[in-house]
C-alpha cells in the first residue's frame, strides 16, 4: 500500500510551516481560507514500474515496487506578484528542505518540480490571481501478506531422479 496519508501529512504540514500560509486540498470539504493560501491535489498515480520484489520477513511475504505520484499545487493571492512569489517559495522548499524531509521521514523522493505557470481566473469583475506547478514524487508500494509454505507437492508423470 502506498502511504498517501503519511506523505500528505509530512509534505503539507512542512510546506505550510515553511511558507506561512494554509495549504488545503483542492475540492476538499474544508472552507476556503482567506487569501493568500495554496491548494494541492494528488493528480496521478502510476502503476508499479517493472516487477515487484518479493521478500520473506517475519513469516510475511512482502511485495515492494516503485510508483510515481504527481501532485499539483496552486497559489492564490490578491495580486499577480503575490501569486508568483508564493508559488516560487513553495517550489524552493520542495527542491531543498521539503526534498530532504520527504526522503528522511516517508521514504519518498521529489523527482521533478515543474515550472510555475500563470493560472489567473476572472470571476465576475474580480480576478483570482493564481500560479500553478506540478511535482513528481517516487515512493514505494508495499504489500504484505501472510506466508503460506508449500508442505508437499504431488508430481505425476515425472521420472525419478537417480
Amino acid at each position: 500500500m502506498i502511504q498517501f496519508e503519511a506523505i500528505r501529512k509530512i509534505m503539507i504540514e512542512g510546506l505550510s510551516a515553511a511558507i506561512g500560509v494554509r495549504v488545503i486540498e483542492i475540492d476538499g470539504v474544508n472552507k476556503v481560507p482567506p487569501v493568500p493560501f495554496m491548494s494541492y491535489d494528488f493528480s496521478d498515480e502510476s502503476g508499479v514500474r517493472g516487477h515487484m520484489a518479493v521478500t520473506l520477513e517475519d513469516n510475511k511475504m512482502v511485495h515492494t515496487g516503485d510508483v510515481t505520484l504527481s501532485v499539483t499545487f496552486q497559489s492564490y493571492a490578491h495580486d499577480r506578484l503575490g501569486a508568483v512569489v508564493l508559488a516560487n517559495r513553495a517550489r524552493d522548499w520542495l527542491l531543498t528542505s521539503g526534498h530532504r524531509l520527504l526522503k528522511d521521514e516517508v521514504n519518498t523522493v521529489v523527482v521533478t518540480v515543474g515550472e510555475s505557470v500563470k493560472n489567473d481566473v476572472q470571476i465576475g469583475t474580480e480576478w483570482e490571481r493564481r500560479n500553478a506547478f506540478e511535482i513528481e514524487l517516487r515512493t514505494k508500494n508495499v504489500i504484505e501478506e501472510d506466508y503460506t509454505p508449500i508442505e508437499s507437492v504431488n508430481v505425476e508423470g515425472v521420472e525419478p531422479i537417480g
